[in-house]
């Protein structure tokens, strides 16, 4: 019996943790919490720039597919319309009037016009009805935000460039910016597309 007794615990008070012990623990624990949470950040960043990223795309696909239409439906590019003029970054289209059950009125001397301009950084669409005539009706509304650039070029009927006489365009090309700031970077995206106009 005597040779087994090394072999059990001596009576006493059960050993703990020494202080340097607690304190190695603590370090471990704080760098595997750190690296967690590192790690849970920068997924959560990468999340929400792909988020924006594809918020910026759609911010430029969805006002160019309205000016495509309204380009398509346009009548002529109108040089001059109220307070606003047709240039390298404002668009006015003379579009054929409507009655109440969608048919044109007459294509010939009835006109709506729609505007689009980039103010205080929003893609701007203005529709101008012609009033006692047209069954759509006056407003405007912004397309898009964060919009940094509308780009207009005219071509007349031989595809050459125009500088002036923009009444006279048979086709316009559309180049639109936009641009979001995100985590650490900013995305822009731009996209250009040439449109006919109607007729033409």
């Amino acid at each position: 019996m005597d040779k087994l007794r090394p072999l059990f615990k001596a009576p006493g008070r059960p050993r703990g943790f020494t202080l340097i012990e607690m304190l190695i623990g603590l370090v471990i624990m704080s760098f595997l919490i750190g690296a967690l949470l590192s790690l849970y950040s920068k997924g959560q960043q990468q999340f929400m720039n792909q988020n924006i990223q594809s918020d910026v795309l759609e911010k430029t696909r969805y006002p160019l597919a309205w000016i495509a239409r309204d380009v398509k439906s346009a009548i002529q590019v109108a040089a001059t319309w109220g307070s606003y003029t047709t240039s390298l970054n404002t668009l006015v289209l003379a579009v054929p009037s409507v009655d109440s059950g969608g048919l044109i009125i007459d294509v010939n001397s009835e006109f709506d016009h729609v505007i689009y301009q980039v103010f205080e950084s929003k893609l701007q669409r203005i529709y101008d009805a012609k009033e006692g005539v047209s069954a759509r009706v006056d407003g405007s509304r912004n397309l898009a935000d964060d919009t940094t650039g509308l780009s207009l070029t005219y071509y007349d009927a031989s595809d050459a460039t125009l500088s002036s006489n923009f009444d006279t365009a048979a086709s316009v090309k559309v180049s639109l910016s936009t641009a979001r700031k995100g985590f650490r970077r900013t995305f822009q995206e731009s996209l250009n597309s040439k449109f006919k106009l109607r007729n033409k």
